[in-house]
């Protein structure tokens, strides 16, 4: 494949090079532009990370995104009609920020590719990688990552501790009764990490509606503890944590909300308002030395884990005014500040950012916000296993759902966030017996087989951007997540010895072994229901 490389004034500095040398990046005058062609045969869809999951069968006029050390990485996969790789084209500089973009080219009949990388004094050598392999997309992307992350950094225990998180359930709403009941709660579910989210460190009450939200972080970016609403929050972090849970706060460093002391201190913002607050320039040092201070002093307080470090990627990639660098320094900083205060600390990162970069800053990639939505909630933690592979801690969205479910749904949910480690976020007090048995049975099902699913290697079938199952397979023991039920018998190809399904599609389907219904219970003869599952004898 041919690779042309321009600077910033239009003059072609190489052809048909892989690499991009120290020579070239002399010569960039601040930005370089690389650019290929990639032929449209045999191809149905094109993939990108910034996708929240895999893309349907269609082929876009255009496909651009921005990229940086805080959000996706530079790389288009066009996929093939049995949804491998085709064709994939992408660069091994993750850090700087850089424009992609993929335009249909009718009269080449092939799509135009250009990379447009900002060049910094910091900017290191790198390479352009190709491969027209027609390899599955998730072997496409472990060659890919190989050269950016030859082996995947090692995580403490709690990274891998399903999760009860107060968001979808209360908002900001926090109570220390709710917090004391809920934490009780969780821990005889058999949850391990507690996460209180927005709304710990202001007064005001409150859920997010149509008539909060415009408004929502005016009071965001002092991050100390509002002992009005919460006066007995260090008893209570020591209480929890006696019960055995993890118990971390919720964090968003670069925002400053318009009512917040630091919007007193900011000096360099990057955006206006927006739903009360503005995004700081991580340039401006001061501003960003004292949000640190505030974060370490919280969590060294209240005796925390560790921190849900949320939106960094509101720093928004721009080529013309790169600040991933100076973005990617303050994370790598804070964290480090984080894991000396405490080594094994648990930091979550969102799906925004769950990209091999950041594999080593964060001990959790939490798929994106889907309340109600299974399905979607199983897609995107597949997106981050594609983006970061295997031996990876990636968390699940929050299963939140209408009390009015059935308990075939809540299975449905409880199945689908076991494509990561477990969430939750439901108001427990006021389920019903009936589906508090679906989640202890699910969460009970993730201990059993926590080595497998945690630890195995995980391959995916994908049907038109659908993905019909995926599967865990460590050793003599494989786990496999169904979507369709009419796919049960190609799943079962290349298992071993002790294999479970669950069902996540809509639909019964038969088997041979033990069926269990979504609370758990043995159930008679080959049908396995919706949400439940089967251990198969083979």
């Amino acid at each position: 494949m041919q690779f042309s490389v321009y600077n910033a004034e239009n003059i072609l500095l190489c052809n048909d090079f892989s690499a991009i040398t120290c020579d070239i990046l002399q010569q960039s005058k601040g930005s370089l532009y690389i650019k290929t062609l990639i032929p449209i045969v045999d191809v149905i869809s094109v993939w990108t990370p910034s996708m929240l999951s895999l893309p349907p069968a269609r082929l876009p006029w255009n496909a651009e995104f921005s990229c940086g050390a805080n959000t996706s990485y530079p790389m288009f996969v066009f996929l093939d009609s049995r949804y491998n790789a085709a064709y994939a084209v992408g660069l091994t500089n993750v850090i700087d920020d850089c424009q992609c973009s993929a335009k249909m080219n009718q009269a080449l009949c092939s799509y135009e590719i250009v990379f447009h990388i900002a060049v910094t004094a910091e900017t290191e050598p790198f390479e352009i990688f190709f491969d027209d392999s027609h390899l599955p997309i998730a072997d496409v992307l472990q060659l890919y990552r190989n050269k950016i992350m030859p082996q995947p950094p090692t995580y403490p225990a709690g990274a891998w501790e399903s999760v009860y998180c107060t968001w979808y359930a209360v908002h900001a709403a926090v109570t220390c009764e709710y917090l004391r009941n809920n934490a009780a709660e969780a821990a005889r579910l058999g949850f391990g990490t507690f996460i209180v989210d927005d709304g710990w460190c202001f007064s005001e009450s409150k859920r997010v509606t149509p008539e909060t939200l415009p408004d929502w972080y005016r009071d965001i970016g002092d991050w100390q503890l509002s002992e009005q609403k919460l006066p007995e929050m260090k008893k209570i972090v020591a209480e929890a944590q006696k019960l055995g849970l993890n118990y971390m706060f919720w964090v968003a460093p670069f925002f400053a909300g318009r009512r917040s002391r630091l919007a007193t201190s900011v000096k360099k913002y990057l955006t206006g308002l927006h739903e009360g607050q503005r995004i700081i320039d991580p340039e401006d040092k001061a501003a960003m030395e004292e949000v640190t201070a505030d974060l370490l002093k919280i969590l060294a307080g209240m005796q925390l884990d560790g921190l849900k470090i949320d939106f960094l990627d509101t720093v928004l990639p721009d080529v013309n005014a790169p600040r991933s660098r100076s973005a990617r320094k303050y994370v790598e900083n804070l964290v480090k500040q984080i894991r000396k205060y405490k080594p094994n600390a648990l930091i979550e990162f969102r799906q925004n950012y769950a990209t091999p970069a950041n594999a080593a800053l964060a001990t959790a990639f939490r798929a994106g916000d889907v309340p109600f939505d299974y399905i979607d909630n199983f897609n995107r933690c597949l997106q981050i296993r594609l983006h970061m592979g295997d031996n990876i801690p990636i968390h699940a969205d929050p299963v939140y759902f209408n009390r009015a479910e059935s308990v075939k749904a809540v299975g449905r949910h409880m199945i689908a966030s076991l494509a990561g480690v477990p969430m939750l976020s439901m108001e427990l007090s006021s389920i019903s017996d009936e589906h508090k048995k679906v989640i202890a049975n699910y969460i009970a099902f993730y201990k059993k087989h926590q080595s497998v699913l945690n630890h195995g290697k995980w391959s995916f079938e994908f049907r038109q951007g659908v993905a019909v199952y995926a599967k865990a397979t460590l050793d003599d023991e494989t786990v496999i997540i169904l979507t369709d039920e009419l796919f049960a018998e190609k799943a079962l190809e290349h298992t071993t010895a002790n294999t479970v399904i669950l069902n996540l599609s809509g639909e019964s389907f038969t088997a041979n072994g033990s069926v269990y219904d979504p609370q758990g219970n043995a159930v008679s003869g080959r049908l396995v229901p919706s949400g439940g599952r089967v251990e198969l004898s083979l």
